[in-house]
């Protein structure tokens, strides 16, 4: 029924009935509940029209594309399937400026188990777009971004790929290109590389694969306003995760042929060379130039140094914070702005409750203090300057503040963060100055800003980032994510502390410093300027905040075992060497007892194995020597602690360090023994390769009850020499016995390679008792030939 009809006209018929102008308001209740009804309908209907709409589909009903994983399909209309390529960039240019022009090289990885055909990559952006969010830049970043990339900047072909198999494809576009050109405004732009095969399958769909990355368009030839560049230090750790032992002065160290002559005390402060402790060691000694030498940089190591010092050489205003240990290995034209704690000892995994077990293991508190830090800085560097500030590196656990206070009374006022704070996830950028009160004082911590130091170190800012998986898109990210920074707060006053990492990859660090360096929205400033500027945080806040970190990262049971087991085997291992110097090498008096362990004997097998000059220089008291294996112990458990990656194995190397000093005094193989009487002896050698006689006890074991060897004697073996001891042997029957020959301690423990001496028995009469039974066989002999002899014939005979 047409309302405004029925209004206008006198009368209408409707379902048969008539009604009057008029006689509407009477029954109006029926008019109202019919429109109503009418009402409902028309919502129902258009209700549908919205629940179709928001129905996800196939394909997107506006014409910006989606851009979610394995559903968008970008400025391409091909249907597609699901990708068997990706795509890694392998380089790109870092800042578009106004006659850079644009290139990209990406690597396309055919990733099925069939050859692939030839395809397209192509290159779009979106000219006018500007970023309004950290949330924006990361969701484009991860994939999960709606915007679209209409301009678009080149095409190249992609010849076909052989299965598991990659090409690297460039794509230029030139610095005149229209839709370069079209850019009006600086800052990161989104940037859509997408692949796109020729063939179709059955269903004519096409294979098809989208990267996100980003553009960086510099101000450069812009008519935009230029503000203040953004201040940044950016901080190069010089430490090494490459430490090993150098075998061979091992062995000159433990035969005593090597050249053991003091090290100046000047140059030997702490544990990398410092008196040993009361509690380390009954007699202080300064470590000798061998043992200095033991523990050393690998030849990767070494390497990877001579790169680190080319970077340096080409970018002065890298700041670098050097591990004194590691400073004797630079060159003398390195500049070195501050030091850090010795060996990059984990102080954040220090706990004051286990000062005791580090102790054992053979790191003290003051090993790692600062003072030690600086007296090692300045010797590494052979230079007589102690102005150099001394900072605090994070290890492998975020700062707390039993942490912190530790770290202030060993002597540290600053302390460094290099991969930032959780707390500054996502906030803007600023400089990260905290200052933090503790029982010991006041500290102040330096936060590196976490996303851009995060990308600097090599890594994603999160696993869904594919694009920030190879350096070239770190960089990418990383110039993106710094104009964005200085374009969100273009006057704010800060400085933004950047801190690459201890085992950095040197080319991909040369790259972004370049970029950096050419990046007119960034000002290269020193690491002073952070540590001196206005605190970001102090008080009770920058209390709460540290708290917070350790709260959100807990020392999980793992970690705890992990460094518990490391410490153990420091601790028993050190606990080794204590007993070779109490309970086996020889005591003056034991000396002067034994004619085998005489000064003349000792200087004629010299002679013999010419090395008297050796013998002669050498002290008659081995505790310069021991005090030399247990610097060189220490100094690998002090790297071991360490919060590198590789530092847990250098726990096994001082094992083997003390396993090898153990295993110089050995039993030698001896060849199997034929016993033919009721007792005989056997001659066991053991040989001692220490440059200190040692006295030990040889214990023997048969597995027979009636083949038995006596079960110790006691042994006094010369320096490098051998001596040899006899063990009774006592024979029941004929028959075999296995003899172990082991070496145990004057403390009877147990030490060293158990031998095995297989003994035969081949029992013949001998001493009275064989007399008595041929006595008896003579007298039974004679016995019988009387008895031939006197017998009566038998008749029939």
């Amino acid at each position: 029924m047409n309302g405004n009809h029925a209004h206008n006209t006198t009368c209408q018929q409707q379902n048969g009935r008539t009604y009057s102008a008029e006689g509407l308001r009477p029954q109006s209740g029926i008019y109202r509940r019919r429109t109503v009804a009418a009402l409902i309908t028309v919502l129902v209907f258009l209700c549908s029209f919205v629940f179709v709409a928001v129905k996800p589909q196939a394909e997107p009903i506006s014409p910006i594309p989606a851009y979610a994983a394995n559903t968008r399909k970008g400025n391409n209309e091909h249907p597609r399937i699901s990708s068997s390529v990706k795509l890694s960039i392998r380089s790109s240019t870092a800042v578009v400026s106004s006659t850079s022009g644009y290139s990209v090289k990406v690597a396309v990885t055919n990733t099925s188990n069939k050859a692939s055909g030839t395809g397209k990559l192509s290159v779009d952006t979106n000219a006018l777009y500007s970023f309004s969010s950290r949330v924006d830049m990361q969701d484009w970043a991860e994939g999960d971004s709606r915007i679209p990339t209409p301009n678009h900047l080149s095409t190249t072909d992609v010849a076909s790929i052989q299965p598991g198999q990659s090409i690297e494809v460039t794509a230029t576009t030139p610095a005149e290109h229209d839709q370069l050109k079209a850019m009006n405004t600086w800052g990161p732009k989104p940037l859509l590389l997408t692949y796109t095969s020729d063939e179709t399958d059955p269903a004519g769909k096409h294979v098809t694969e989208e990267a996100t990355t980003f553009l960086t368009r510099s101000p450069d030839g812009l008519t935009t306003a230029h503000t203040p560049a953004m201040p940044v230090s950016m901080v190069l750790p010089l430490a090494s995760t490459d430490w090993e032992v150098n075998q061979d002065r091992v062995k000159e160290l433990m035969t005593g042929q090597g050249d053991n002559k003091q090290a100046p005390p000047a140059n030997n402060p702490g544990t990398n060379g410092s008196q040993d402790h009361d509690q380390k060691s009954p007699i202080q000694h300064t470590p000798s130039d061998l043992s200095e030498r033991i523990v050393q940089i690998s030849q990767s190591g070494v390497k990877a140094e001579s790169h680190r010092q080319q970077l340096l050489a080409h970018h002065s205003k890298l700041n670098t914070v050097a591990d004194p240990l590691y400073s004797s290995y630079l060159d003398s034209s390195v500049r070195v702005d501050a030091g850090m704690q010795p060996g990059v000892f984990d102080i954040t995994a220090y706990s004051p409750q286990d000062a005791a077990h580090y102790s054992s293991a053979g790191v003290e508190m003051e090993d790692w203090s600062a003072q030690t830090a600086s007296h090692e800085l300045k010797s590494g560097l052979h230079t007589a300057d102690t102005s150099k500030p001394i900072y605090a590196w994070q290890g492998s656990q975020p700062w707390s503040l039993a942490n912190l206070t530790e770290a202030r009374k060993q002597g540290y006022t600053t302390v460094i963060a290099p991969r930032g704070l959780d707390s500054e996830a996502g906030s803007p950028a600023h400089t990260g100055k905290y200052t933090v009160s503790t029982e010991a004082g006041e500290i102040t911590l330096l936060s590196a800003q976490r996303e851009l130091s995060t990308l600097a170190q090599g890594n994603p800012t999160s696993a869904k980032a594919a694009s920030e998986q190879t350096s070239a898109g770190q960089v990418a990210r990383f110039m993106a994510q710094s104009a964005f920074y200085q374009s969100e707060q273009p006057y704010a006053q800060r400085n933004i502390l950047i801190c690459f990492g201890s085992n950095q990859d040197i080319a991909t660090a040369g790259t972004l410093m370049t970029a950096v360096e050419g990046a007119p929205w960034l000002r290269l400033d020193d690491l002073h300027t952070v540590s001196n500027a206005e605190p970001y945080s102090q008080g009770e806040e920058a209390r709460e905040l540290i708290t917070g970190e350790r709260k959100s990262n807990p020392f999980t049971k793992a970690k705890t075992s992990g460094l518990n087991g490391t410490l153990d085997s420091l601790a028993a291992s050190r606990n080794d060497i204590k007993r070779f110097s109490t309970a086996m090498l020889a005591t003056q008096q034991q000396n002067r007892s034994s004619p085998s362990a005489s000064s003349g004997k000792s200087d004629a097998q010299a002679l013999a194995r010419q090395d008297a000059a050796d013998t002669a220089r050498r002290s008659n008291n081995p505790s310069q020597w021991l005090a030399d294996v247990t610097h060189v112990h220490d100094s690998l458990a002090l790297h071991a602690l360490a919060s590198t990656d590789k530092a847990g194995s250098l726990a096994d190397d001082a094992r083997a360090l003390v396993d090898q000093l153990l295993n110089g005094v050995q039993i030698k193989p001896s060849e199997s023994i034929t016993v033919v009487s009721e007792t005989a002896k056997m001659p066991v050698t053991v040989s001692n390769t220490h440059p200190y006689p040692v006295a030990v006890r040889v214990s023997s074991k048969t597995d027979s009850m009636e083949i038995v060897t006596t079960r110790t004697t006691d042994a006094l073996i010369p320096a490098n020499s051998e001596a040899q001891v006899t063990f009774t042997i006592r024979v029941a029957t004929a028959g075999q016995a296995d003899a172990e020959i082991s070496l145990v301690d004057q403390d009877n423990v147990s030490f060293g390679e158990t031998r095995t001496t297989h003994i035969t028995s081949n029992l013949r009469l001998s001493d009275m008792s064989g007399l008595l039974i041929i006595v008896l066989a003579l007298l039974f002999g004679a016995l019988g030939v009387w008895r031939q002899i006197n017998r009566t014939k038998d008749p029939d005979e």
